[in-house]
């Protein structure tokens, strides 16, 4: 019988890489591979003693490339598993699956096709913003109110402050609110904090999740909002890649 032609060999205009034999088939199927070919041999022209030898060294070297592959891979899985888990209590910034922006707690830590994902809680918050404004130095809170489609009136508080930030330049932005039906109106305290809060802007689209203020407190306008309505504790859930993440805030051991 003719002897199995060597999985290795590659015809001379054919340079080694991902069409090669060698990388489309695992060490099971080198294996059955090198007993086929040694089961089929020409008994009148057997293999020298020396191609046995170097067909028996191949076997070695693509276990131990394959051994050391698995090595790596479940080292870099345990790397990534300690950061991953480093960062519960972290506030995170990072893309989620649609490229979006989100920043939140990180609450959980799952494995997912061998990769660290982040459940992060993502509640509505407010940082220093880079546009330019006429909002003064001091402590905030912001009153979000929007009106269902049934004629329930909801709202979220928002603490800021913009006390001590060296690079404020009069912009305060509000992220992650909660998308409405309708128009959200934004109310905001006095510099003090527990001063009236009075109308500082509207988001007339519903869907529209982040609003920055410039308005300084002589800028606010109308009347002092009394009106009561139902307070409620948002916050949604997202799920980012650890490879995701951009900028971290420790947990605080506050």
């Amino acid at each position: 019988m003719s002897q199995v032609p060597n999985i290795n060999s590659t015809p001379d205009n054919q340079p080694f890489g991902s069409a090669s034999a060698l990388n489309d088939v695992d060490l099971d199927d080198f294996l059955n591979l090198m007993i086929a070919e040694l089961q089929n041999q020409d008994p009148l022209n057997p293999l020298e003693n020396d191609e046995l030898i170097a067909q028996i060294s191949q076997i070695r070297e693509v276990g131990a490339t394959e051994q050391l592959t698995s090595t790596l891979n479940a080292v870099m899985l345990g790397q990534n598993i300690t950061s991953a888990t480093n960062l519960i209590g972290a506030d995170i910034v990072a893309l989620n699956d649609n490229g979006q922006r989100v920043s939140g707690n990180v609450k959980v830590v799952t494995i997912t096709d061998g990769q660290p994902m982040l459940d992060i809680a993502v509640d509505p918050s407010a940082a220093v913003a880079e546009d330019p404004g006429d909002v003064e130095e001091g402590h905030y809170i912001y009153e979000v109110v929007w009106q269902t489609d049934e004629g329930g009136k909801f709202g979220v508080e928002i603490g800021a402050s913009s006390v001590g930030v060296s690079d404020f330049g009069g912009a305060i932005q509000l992220n992650n609110l909660p998308e409405t039906s309708g128009v959200k109106k934004i109310y905001r305290t006095d510099k003090t904090g527990e001063g009236e809060r009075k109308l500082v802007g509207e988001l007339l689209q519903g869907t529209a999740t982040t609003f920055v203020d410039t308005k300084s407190d002589d800028q606010r306008i109308g009347e002092a909002y009394t009106e009561q309505v139902q307070k409620i504790e948002f916050a949604s859930r997202e799920r980012v890649s650890l490879n995701n993440v951009g900028e971290i805030r420790p947990p605080t051991n506050e």
